[in-house]
């Protein structure tokens, strides 16, 4: 049985790997590659989108089964709607605070998550934090950066950090310890969106 779960959990990266890692090749253009960089680079060099987007690949991975590709699916669809909505430079209250606080949450999501938990409310509350995280990318987007290829840039790093974050769950499966490490790990991510939460109140 266990051996069954391990080769569907790798089907399952095997899959999302062929779809997003082959795409990159068609940012070949200098306009392309600066928009394509600019998107690839946000997520990884912003510490709070960098965190929340590994935790949900954690969590999907806690969650098993079709999940560890559908919550990461769920929140790469609505990242990209807020992004758009961002482009526009639509105004989204509290969009820092909410950013914020999906991070102090999807920590908590990594210690509390388990297979009994239910798929469709994480995945709501998932859609609901790729929003914020999309607007922000599209308001920061550079003027002088394609939006096309911005958007596709920080949608493929978004879905390669979900993939670390399936990873490390896969990896902390093979030993105890590490597991609990795992939830030591939540602990430190929640910590961390509650000090971007008091930064996001003092420009309030």
């Amino acid at each position: 049985m266990s051996t069954f779960i391990s080769s569907q959990r790798l089907r399952a990266l095997a899959f999302i790997a062929a779809v997003l890692f082959p795409c990159s090749a068609f940012a070949h253009t200098e306009a392309a590659a600066a928009g394509f960089m600019s998107g690839l680079e946000h997520p990884v060099f912003g510490f709070d989108h960098l965190l929340a987007m590994v935790s949900v690949g954690i969590i999907s991975w806690l969650l098993g089964g079709i999940n560890i590709w559908r919550i990461p699916g769920a929140f790469v669809t609505a990242m990209i709607v807020g992004g758009v909505v961002g482009a526009y430079q639509v105004p989204l209250p509290y969009a820092e605070f909410g950013i914020a606080i999906s991070v102090v949450l999807l920590g908590l999501g990594i210690i509390f998550s388990n297979k009994n938990t239910s798929p469709l409310l994480v995945t709501i509350c998932v859609m609901f934090f790729g929003f914020f995280h999309g607007h922000a990318h599209g308001m920061e987007m550079p003027r002088a950066a394609e939006p096309v290829y911005y958007t596709f840039g920080f949608v493929v790093s978004t879905s390669v950090l979900h993939v670390v974050g399936v990873v490390i769950g896969e990896l902390s499966i093979h030993r105890a310890q590490l597991a609990k490490v795992l939830r030591v790990t939540g602990g430190a991510i929640a910590a961390c969106g509650m000090f971007f939460m008091l930064q996001s109140t003092r420009g309030v």
